[in-house]
């Protein structure tokens, strides 16, 4: 590989760092968003748990009885939202290797 050449290279695995960067700041934002309204998502998407045992008929566990259980709608968004900051840091180890095996250190 001539200069020119790694040059190039570099400069479109620093673009695509960049832009995995920003994509993973913007999912971060968005888990922390989610986070705080937990429970308007569980109020339309259901609870994806139960009480059960001996304590689930206590007052303070009537909205988390079986009754209420309704499957595992509202971990969807969470998963998917999991799954992307996965994929994100996968993209951003595999740019950081292949950038330090060029010699440019991006941390």
């Amino acid at each position: 590989m001539d200069d020119q050449e790694r040059g190039a290279t570099i400069d479109h695995l620093l673009q695509k760092f960049t832009e995995a960067s920003a994509r993973k700041a913007a999912l971060v934002s968005e888990a922390k968003e989610f986070a705080a309204r937990i429970g308007e998502v569980r109020e339309a998407l259901g609870n994806p748990y139960f009480y059960g045992g001996g304590n689930y008929g206590r007052p303070e566990n009537a909205d988390e009885s079986i009754v209420k259980f309704s499957g595992y709608k509202s971990h969807e968004p969470a998963l998917r939202l999991a799954h992307a900051l996965r994929d994100a840091d996968r993209e951003l180890s595999s740019l950081r290797e292949h950038l330090l095996q060029l010699g440019v250190d991006v941390e």
